[in-house]
């Protein structure tokens, strides 16, 4: 069975890329595809091809000194997911199946081992792919770095298996409750030993790290986490980021033997627990048998604010796309922001702690400025699918597309602000071309009050760009995939860039006019009143523009809007 399944993951490869091909036959694809050949020639790979043929794609000779710091934060963020998923697991199954899948194979002569082959075979797909593109972007695939590639594979496929005997061995124990497998056992007294030293260094040490700077309690970290039990009990995890940072052959192998003996312990550990997705699925054949499998329970979220027998259909429409957004705004997702943004701050500290994250929290700010509104969809590029529903309600145009940008625009603004204030705040020790505290607080109100109007801008623009154009923009909650997809990302972000520009321009002139005027009247505090000002005119733009959408909405018919397209 092991070449049936395969030969079905080829077939099935060969089927995706055909109908990726095939669909380039509409012109909105074909120019997605050659924006995003485009783009990725001139962006990415001819910049790599000159520093090639330069001969600068060579290691830096100071790497050598850095990968002891690298294997330390490396390993500890590894112990953190491994930890996390053991204490909040993922309500996700270790291993998915679509229905087809289930019809055909638990119902076919196929072992449950056959079926967990299967599954690590079709996700194998998705790590080679994601590496693939790593390589592209960091320079990899020009420069040959081959080590790289393998070294990301051994990393993703260990890391992957890892997970998925997590949560076989969790739900094992919990069918077991009166006597566990010995194996279960043993996995949770292994990372709980290795765990349990690892939190004791740092628990220990704590009242001295916190006592000292920010970069200075950073070097502390790694000296700890590199000599004695705490650095054994890192071992495992280290060992796993060694061979991504290999530069030649020799250091390859000599790196990878003990991530080769991990990957072949987790994939050991995964099969000896086939008894947990055998038992689920015999318990759900008999379950369907005797008529006793319910519906999932669903998932209640608390709403955002009580909201009112009556009033404006804006608030409504808020609350609901609010309690949308809590779906994707959860604390998984969170951390996946913050974690970062704490990386980037511990690169760049070299002193005090607000050397790090002040510079970081403020360039986050803008990008989430600039980039929030594609990213946060919960608005018309979310609901335009169900057209035919909405224009059932006995709402204006005009006050739909009001209540469908409230949610996004109020999301991201106070995300902004919590960023501005961060940076402000931590900034007291930075000196930065003579400017004093206070004008730096004049300079983050004008920011503050200048960003609710740019975001509802961009916002305003997206919802009218996936009404005029609804091919062009992904609307529900599948997202088309590929070069050509990106190709019109890059496409509507540019024409999206183009537009806030010319929007921008009436009140820029307006707002650089009275801010010429106020500043030499009060100081810098006029700085904040033309930001109000420019404010106030764009806020004033994109509710005349709001109103010709919401007629352009009312003429609109259901059928001219595409449904969801699979991704």
């Amino acid at each position: 069975m092991t070449w049936a399944f395969l030969y079905l993951t080829v077939r099935s490869l060969r089927n995706r890329v055909a109908a990726r091909l095939k669909r380039l036959r509409q012109p909105r694809y074909l120019a997605g595809l050659v924006a995003g050949l485009a783009y990725l020639y001139l962006g990415v790979l001819r910049p790599q091809l000159r520093t090639l043929r330069r001969g600068d794609f060579t290691v830096d000779p100071q790497f050598a000194d850095i990968v002891p710091a690298v294997l330390v934060a490396g390993g500890l963020v590894l112990w953190a997911v491994s930890l996390a998923a053991w204490l909040w697991p993922s309500t996700e199954p270790p291993l998915r199946f679509s229905r087809p899948e289930v019809q055909f194979f638990f119902t076919a002569p196929v072992s449950r081992r056959q079926l967990v082959h299967y599954k690590l075979l079709r996700a194998q797909l998705g790590i080679v792919f994601g590496l693939a593109i790593v390589a592209l972007f960091t320079g990899a695939a020009v420069s040959g770095r081959i080590w790289f590639l393998l070294g990301g594979w051994l990393l993703f496929a260990t890391l992957r298996l890892h997970l998925v005997g997590v949560a076989f061995t969790r739900a094992s124990i919990a069918r077991r409750r009166g006597r566990p497998p010995r194996r279960a056992w043993v996995a949770l007294a292994t990372v709980g030993a290795l765990s349990a030293v690892i939190l004791g260094t740092w628990l220990v040490n704590l009242p001295a790290l916190v006592s000292l700077p920010f970069g200075p309690a950073m070097r502390r970290i790694f000296d700890l986490f590199s000599s004695g039990p705490a650095a054994a009990a890192l071992w495992p995890f280290s060992m796993l980021i060694a061979p991504v940072l290999a530069t030649t052959a020799r250091d390859f192998f000599a790196s990878a033997w003990p991530a080769v003996l991990l990957l072949g312990l987790n994939y050991w550990w995964v099969l000896r627990s086939e008894t947990t997705l055998e038992e689920a699925a015999g318990a759900a054949e008999r379950e369907q048998a005797s008529g006793r499998r319910q519906a999932p329970r669903p998932v209640t979220r608390r709403a955002p604010f009580a909201l009112a027998p009556s009033g404006p259909a804006e608030v409504a429409i808020l609350w609901k796309n609010l309690i949308l957004g809590g779906r994707y705004l959860t604390l998984r997702v969170v951390l996946r922001l913050v974690v970062p943004l704490l990386v980037l701050a511990g690169a760049a500290a070299i002193g005090e702690v607000g050397l790090g994250v002040a510079p970081v929290a403020l360039m986050v700010a803008g990008v989430l400025t600039l980039l929030g509104p594609h990213m946060v969809r919960y608005d018309l590029r979310h609901d335009l699918p169900r057209l035919a529903v909405l224009k059932t309600w006995p709402v204006r145009g005009a006050a739909l597309v009001r209540g469908e940008v409230l949610a996004p625009a109020l999301v991201l603004t106070f995300g902004v602000w919590i960023l501005l204030a961060i940076a402000l705040v931590l900034s007291e020790g930075l000196s930065f071309a003579g400017l004093t505290l206070a004008r730096r607080a004049w300079l983050g109100l004008a920011a503050a009050l200048a960003a609710p109007s740019f975001l509802l801008a961009q916002l305003v623009i997206q919802n009218a760009a996936v009404v005029v154009f609804p091919g062009w923009i992904p609307t529900g909650s599948n997202r088309p995939r590929g070069v050509e997809a990106m190709g019109q990302q890059v496409l509507v972000f540019a024409g999206t860039l183009l537009l806030v520009v010319l929007g921008v321009l009436p009140a820029a002139a307006v707002a650089g006019a009275a801010g010429f005027v106020l500043f030499h009247l009060v100081g810098w505090a006029g700085v904040a009143g033309a930001a109000l000002v420019f404010s106030v005119a764009l806020v004033a733009e994109s509710l005349l523009a709001i109103e010709l959408l919401g007629r352009l909405i009312e003429r609109t018919d259901p059928v001219d809007v595409e449904a969801e397209e699979p991704v």
